[in-house]
């Protein structure tokens, strides 16, 4: 059997055991398959287990060839009575033995060559755990081709209660009235003979790109039909034509049965009636909403968890405080919002982002169990943020996104894991002092006096942008920028808590280092550093970049022991001319790319290690070769 690729494993795994499936298993295959992949995966699995003998091929065993023997006798009309019934053999339910694995002996020039047929377990698994993992497949037409496999799979496929009918996959057949016959057909007939025969739908999705008075009807008919069937998780996307938008029918807004709403370039004309009393989320995006339309909600939605709202316009204040279950807000850039106050006593997750140029105003009340914030606010000053940290005891998860008028920030925290900063303009000074911070990212284009304490960092990446404002100011003596001083003394106060490693990338040179102490980097704001403890394995980390851009030089600086080096080493050098590692994705890893390598003293890079460093480590530059992407 030929060595299986990644997203093969588990389930190739799960179809040689010789025990029974276990429910535990069954999660496990959920979990570790791959969505893209699942669908080819299975057919594989079909073909190599499940496919019937070759009839040219003579039989190899005893077994074989008694079959062989009967089938032939029955074919003979002379010889009828001869016919003998073999005995099967008993199967055990409890324990599958005997349908496991059937050893045959295959004999060739050489010798014997001994051969497994392993039994297809997926097939095997019950009908609600199968259509579970299809519902991970993006394309409806790959839920299609699994009906071919077998009658098993095909009763599987009739009884799949997800639905998804996008406009869009139609435009082959040309835009206009044809686009437009054609999809109308596809959804009436499913509608007919697959959603009718069902009790109840899962997921009911409609996406409609050429919207007009015509085409309502149609959707309006086809949303009655899926909430008629007891519909969970509903979600309608019309692209607005011009300023022709769909309106949302009343039955929709009065089915008992809808756990998630999400609506998309819609309108709420009838909302007055509005009683979804199991809806837990509700995703609304391109709308025009009002004060009514939220409140309506909010009476008639008590059990919301999860509410987003998303480019959408004119709503000037959003309210949520009675919804005692909410744990998930989301506010993405609003048109005209000028203040967002909420009271939840379980918010646990709050996404703000706000426009540039609109000041808008974030209110928490009552919000102790917040553990991650994410904040995108031009307006945030340094008393509103202090005012804010300190209510939330328990924050794992800080996130601050161009918030230009933020100067100085200062973080005391026992609980914060997760420290994100991104284009902070003003920012000139940090002091954090967080005991479990194990990561933290930083993007900009300078730096500014940092102060972290943080013995359980184990990962920090540092993004610097070109910026020539930055490169001309703030230069010290001896020809060094003020920002170059900071980030050496940031690097400094980090080495001194514990041994990092740290890869830095500054145009198409790579340098890895094992130690912080005594790089030199390059005085130039084009840099990306990323630092992680010693648990993290450099070579996932390398291959992950690798994977981002190709550099043309690559520098190790290491011990001479060291084991990553001597892994590197034989994988660049000892590389096979064809790597089978990614034969079945189409998008491909570095190794596939690499056309050459050059080793040896004689090699430079723009990135070096200080010959004052007292430590006992060699610098070992690579020189690559890449063939176009």
């Amino acid at each position: 059997m030929e060595k299986p690729w990644n997203w093969q494993v588990p389930i190739l795994a799960l179809a040689e055991r010789e025990t029974p499936i276990t429910a535990i298993d069954a999660h496990i295959l959920i979990a570790t398959s791959s969505k893209r992949g699942l669908t080819k995966c299975l057919k594989m699995l079909w073909k190599r287990f499940s496919q019937p003998k070759l009839k040219n091929r003579k039989p190899s065993t005893d077994r074989e060839r008694k079959f062989s023997d009967n089938k032939r006798l029955r074919s003979d009309p002379v010889n009828r009575t001869l016919q003998t019934t073999p005995k099967r053999k008993a199967f055990d339910t409890a324990t599958n033995q005997g349908r496991v694995k059937k050893k045959r002996k295959m004999r060739d020039g050489n010798g014997v060559d001994e051969r497994t047929d392993t039994v297809d377990r997926i097939s095997e698994l019950p009908d609600p755990i199968i259509q579970h993992i299809l519902s991970f497949l993006r394309c409806p037409k790959d839920v299609t081709r699994t009906s071919v496999l077998s009658k098993k799979w095909r009763s599987t496929y009739a009884s799949f209660l997800s639905f998804d009918f996008d406009q869009k996959r139609f435009k082959a057949l040309g835009g206009g009235e044809v686009q437009q016959a054609e999809f109308k057909r596809f959804v009436e007939s499913s509608l007919s003979t697959r959603i009718a025969p069902l009790v109840w739908i899962q997921k009911f999705r409609l996406h409609i790109t050429s919207f007009g008075p015509k085409m309502a009807r149609h959707i309006d008919r086809w949303l009655c039909a899926a909430t008629t069937k007891n519909v969970k998780e509903l979600e309608i996307s019309v692209e607005r034509k011009r300023r022709l938008r769909y309106s949302v029918p009343p039955i929709v807004l009065a089915a008992y049965t809808l756990t998630s709403l999400k609506l998309y370039g819609c309108k709420l004309d009838k909302y007055k009636d509005m009683k979804l009393p199991n809806l837990q989320q509700l995703s609304m995006k391109k709308m025009h909403i009002n004060h009514n339309i939220i409140q309506s909600f909010v009476r008639g939605c008590p059990m919301i968890e999860d509410f987003r709202l998303i480019h959408s316009d004119g709503l000037e204040a959003l309210n949520l405080s009675t919804l005692v279950k909410l744990s998930r807000v989301e506010v993405h850039q609003c048109n005209g919002l000028e203040m967002v106050e909420i009271e939840a006593p379980n918010l646990e997750t709050l996404w703000c982002y706000g426009k540039k140029a609109q000041l808008c105003n974030v209110k928490l009340n009552c919000c102790e169990n917040l553990r991650s914030l994410t904040l995108k606010d031009t307006s945030m000053t340094d008393e509103l943020f202090q005012d804010q940290i300190n209510k939330f005891p328990v924050l794992e998860k800080l996130v601050l996104m161009e918030c230009d008028t933020l100067e100085r920030l200062t973080i005391l925290s026992y609980n914060l894991k997760i420290l994100v900063v991104v284009r902070c303009k003003k920012l000139h000074e940090a002091i954090v002092d967080t005991p479990n911070l194990h990561t933290f990212e930083y993007t900009g284009d300078k730096t500014f006096s940092f102060s972290l304490t943080a013995p359980k960092l184990q990962e920090a990446k540092l993004y610097f942008e070109s910026s020539r404002k930055a490169v001309s100011k703030g230069r010290i003596e001896g020809h060094i920028p003020l920002w170059m001083v900071n980030l050496q003394e940031f690097l400094g106060s980090l080495n001194q808590s514990k041994n990092l490693n740290l890869v830095v990338r500054h145009n198409k040179d790579m340098l890895i280092s094992e130690d912080l102490e005594g790089i030199e980097l390059p005085l130039d704001h084009d840099l990306k550093l990323e630092i992680s403890n010693p648990s993290t394995k450099l070579e996932d980390l390398l291959d992950s970049l690798l994977r981002i851009t190709h550099p043309e030089t690559l520098s190790v600086v290491s011990p001479s022991d060291s084991e990553f080096l001597k892994l590197l080493h034989d994988k660049m050098m000892n590389r096979e001319e064809n790597p089978a590692c990614c034969r079945y994705y189409s998008r491909k890893c570095w190794l596939h790319y690499l056309k050459d390598v050059k080793t040896g003293d004689g090699l430079t890079s723009g990135l070096r290690r200080r010959d004052s460093s007292s430590t006992l480590y060699k610098t070992t530059a690579f020189k690559l070769e890449w063939t176009a992407r």
